[in-house]
């Protein structure tokens, strides 16, 4: 390594130096005089020259001695170990790949640069400076490459044992990406685990032949072992239940081609990104940039390599977590199925006694015995036999909703008939004389034009069109009425029938002059098992709203701003 003599009253100068006597010559003399530091960087040739000249090391000896800071940044290869060991002898060094650049900095006030050691003719050429701006720009960066550089000593100690080094690499080429990608797939030994974010990623996958190679690297393996393939490999992906059963299907025979364990996790628990962890060793991480492009490259963003242990380890963790997880989920599912089947049955099997029940004691209330205790036992047999019943129906309802089974027939027929149908047959059977259960129409049939009828009057003028289960909408209806039967001791029950001017809906409500909903149950009140009563299930709201947006329809309740009572109330899609 060559400086210039240290004459402070000279100008600031560069020269170039030609043939390697002159630059040696000018490295020497430059030793005698620096006081401070020698910074220098030079290629995986300059090792072996600065350790094999021996003018040049004994110069190094003896700036160790007046207690010169030197450091050095190189690329320590097989063949040069040796010669950085010395080095390491009188002075810091660090390694850096491909490091190409030779120069010295002297106390940071002059610098040498050369081209590239070349064993024919090492150091033919040289340029020698002292201008500040150059000796500054040179010194940092060294100052970069030595922050960037790893210890000598680590680097000599993985080649010496073998072991490969840690190694964080963030990748932006999308082909290059990809030709990793196909690469690590390649050179598993005993493991792939690989997490799949969505099923469009699937399919991008397979166009880039990955399940194809899975099978080859299988097989291979299979071959290479005699037949017992121990190289496990596993793959999770986004859960496949939103999707009808045909796409279900043609999703689990593409995911068949990797020919490995598939399992499913719910998409607000799986990452957005790809990721596959080879043998515990190597991870790759590959951002899912537009789930929408049709081909690999298009649709992602940058990716992460790592083979550092803590880094793969981490994924390790996280795959493995998600891997009990959907193995939970699954079973959970299958315990559920089971317990929803049981209830179907036990539903359908309970109708059964209680039809007879129903249909004796029905008979025998007929004829109208005196007033004794054996008409009493009859009526109280009935009664709860009719509540027996309800809850089977409810229960079926229930399982029905929760499977997505609930189906609905429908018919084009007139909603005021079932509603004035339904009123008479309430008010024939209330067992409570204080109640009554009255009808209203308001009509707007121009903006400000409001015309309001009440119970019943004209009541075959009026045809609300709706196309709709009469079933299902007379069971909803008569679940609301119920309800207010329920909390009125005395007073009136309005069925509301509604139709705006210019609106394509009707709106059917009840409202009662009870007691109210109770506050604490307003929130939950269409949830199942909601109920502040004694005697319900708190199924029929739950039921009611089901059913009504199964119609695209929309369900409510709220307390009478007059503050007696309450209002529960449903809109449907009309046919003019």
């Amino acid at each position: 390594m060559v400086f210039p003599d240290n004459e402070i009253s000279e100008p600031e100068k560069t020269e170039i130096l030609i043939g390697n006597d002159n630059i040696i010559k000018k490295t020497l003399e430059t030793f005698l005089w620096i006081e401070e530091s020698l910074d220098g960087s030079i290629d995986k040739d300059g090792p072996a020259l600065n350790v094999l000249y021996e003018p040049i090391w004994t110069g190094y000896i003896s700036l160790k001695k007046r207690g010169i800071k030197l450091r050095g940044v190189t690329e320590v290869t097989v063949d040069n170990i040796q010669y950085c060991k010395k080095l390491m002898e009188v002075g810091g060094l660090r390694h850096l790949d491909g490091v190409r650049t030779n120069f010295a900095i002297a106390d940071g006030k002059a610098v040498m640069l050369h081209g590239v050691s070349q064993e024919a003719d090492p150091l033919s050429h040289a340029i020698v400076t002292s201008v500040k701006g150059i000796v500054d720009a040179q010194q940092y960066m060294f100052e970069n490459l030595w922050n960037k550089a790893i210890p000598a000593e680590q680097k000599i100690r993985e080649i010496e044992q073998g072991i490969k080094p840690d190694i964080i690499e963030t990748i932006i080429d999308p082909i290059k990406i990809q030709n990793l990608y196909l690469k690590l797939v390649k050179s598993a030994v005993t493991e792939i685990m690989l997490i799949i974010p969505t099923i469009n990623a699937i399919y991008r996958q397979i166009k880039i032949g990955i399940s194809y190679l899975i099978k080859e690297v299988t097989a291979n393996h299979c071959s290479n072992n005699n037949n017992n393939n121990d190289l496990n490999i596993r793959i999770l992906t986004s859960s496949i239940n939103d999707y009808h059963i045909a796409e279900q299907q043609k999703i689990k025979t593409l995911l068949d081609s990797f020919h490995t364990q598939v399992r499913y996790i719910e998409t607000d628990s799986t990452t957005t990104s790809t990721i596959i962890i080879i043998d515990r060793k190597e991870s790759l991480v590959i951002e899912l940039k537009d789930d929408s492009k049709d081909t690999f490259s298009e649709s992602i963003g940058f990716a992460t390599y790592s083979n550092s242990r803590a880094t793969v380890l981490s994924y390790t963790s996280i795959f493995e977590s998600f891997w009990k997880q959907s193995e939970l989920v699954k079973k959970l599912k299958e315990s559920e199925e089971l317990q929803k089947d049981f209830v179907h049955i036990a539903a359908h099997e309970l109708k059964n006694p209680i039809q007879p029940i129903l249909g004796l004691s029905g008979i025998l209330l007929k004829y109208k015995p005196d007033e004794n205790e054996f008409y009493n036992i009859i009526k109280t047999i009935n009664r709860n036999a009719k509540k027996l019943n309800q809850l089977t129906n409810d229960i079926l309802d229930v399982t029905k909703i929760e499977t997505n089974n609930l189906n609905l027939n429908k018919e084009l027929f007139n909603l005021s008939d079932l509603i004035y149908d339904l009123i008479d047959d309430y008010n024939n059977q209330l067992d409570n004389e204080n109640v009554k259960i009255i009808s209203k129409f308001i009509y707007l049939s121009k903006p400000n034009e409001k015309k309001e009828e009440e119970d019943g009057e004209n009541k075959n003028k009026y045809n609300i069109s709706v196309f709709a289960d009469r079933t299902r909408i007379n069971q909803v209806i008569s679940n609301l009425l119920n309800n207010a039967i329920k909390f009125t001791n005395k007073g009136f029950i309005y069925i509301i029938i509604e139709k705006k001017y210019n609106e394509n809906k009707v709106n059917i409500s009840v409202k009662d002059t009870g007691c109210g909903i109770d506050q604490i149950i307003l929130p939950k009140l269409f949830s199942k098992f909601a109920t502040k009563s004694k005697g319900g299930t708190g199924l029929g709201l739950y039921i009611s709203k089901n059913i009504i947006e199964a119609h695209d329809g929309q369900i409510y309740a709220n307390n009478n701003k007059d503050g007696k009572g309450a209002t529960f109330g449903f809109s449907l899609p009309i046919i003019e």
